[in-house]
């Protein structure tokens, strides 16, 4: 009784289909593109952590520290006037820096209501601390959005460095592609 096809080739039997062992070389139209190492943001605009921070806690640019990037308090320019840094990187970049507020206004209460306990403490909270936490809650996040923006725009090219032409190049101290080492060979 002869055994169907199927069966053959599910059982691993089938000569035509064993692999071979041996190394084929990669045709020459198959080979894979290198892969650029990212040189972190520090590095590319040959500024510190501390002052790309520092720009965004000011409400400037992080890259370049130039100002006029909010044309009212609360409409934003798309990109930076002086190095064409474009702010928004990716889609849905508003909820980091809605996050960053949220975190400064909460803190700020929080460092209010504390000191205030410790400084009262054997007497009752006095009834004034309800009305300026409440000030804080409700003014914090208007006068705090500018800096917001900025700051996680600042965080942002921390933790993801610059790509090709995101930047004009004349703010790059370091650019991946233009400073690459040449390969002797």
């Amino acid at each position: 009784m002869a055994e169907p096809p199927g069966n053959r080739e599910r059982a691993g039997k089938d000569p035509s289909r064993q692999l071979s062992h041996r190394r084929v070389p990669p045709h020459p139209e198959q080979h894979r593109p290198r892969v650029r190492r990212e040189i972190p943001t520090t590095r590319q605009l040959g500024v510190g952590p501390t002052r790309i921070l520092l720009r965004g806690t000011i409400a400037r640019c992080p890259a370049c520290g130039g100002g006029h990037v909010f044309r009212r308090w609360f409409l934003m320019e798309d990109r930076c006037p002086s190095c064409t840094l474009h702010f928004e990187r990716v889609d849905g970049h508003w909820i980091g820096s809605l996050g960053a507020n949220t975190v400064v206004v909460f803190g700020v209460m929080f460092v209010v209501l504390f000191s205030t306990v410790m400084i009262s403490y054997p007497d009752t909270t006095p009834g004034w601390l309800l009305w300026v936490l409440l000030a804080i809650a409700l003014f914090g996040p208007v006068l705090f959005f500018p800096p917001s923006r900025m700051l996680w725009t600042a965080i942002d090219i921390l933790m993801r460095p610059l790509r090709d032409g995101e930047i004009d190049p004349r703010y790059v101290a370091v650019d991946p592609y233009r400073d690459r080492p040449v390969r002797q060979g």
